[in-house]
């Protein structure tokens, strides 16, 4: 059990209780949450997404050419595969 301890307030030298520090400590607060799943849709990429993964595929295989960065190469092949997929 947690001992209780006298405290002295500057302002008026009085002492009062500090309240007892509890031993065991559960949480309070609940939080609900609420998923939207009937609005959720899948539907197949654009013209526009495949054409930014083409871009990105682009960029990655300059940046393998003039960077030597050890990851490039697996970023480009990466985001070649995605373009390839995305046609």
């Amino acid at each position: 059990m947690a001992t209780q301890q006298e405290n002295v307030t500057p302002e008026n030298g009085a002492t009062r209780r500090a309240r007892a520090v509890p031993t065991v400590v559960t949480p309070l607060t609940k939080v609900n949450l609420a998923l939207p799943f009937s609005k959720i849709t899948v539907e197949e990429p654009g013209k526009d997404t495949a054409e930014l993964a083409s871009i990105v595929a682009a960029m990655a295989a300059v940046m393998e050419r003039t960077l030597d960065e050890p990851f490039l190469p697996e970023l480009r092949k990466r985001a070649e595969a995605l373009a390839a997929r995305l046609r």
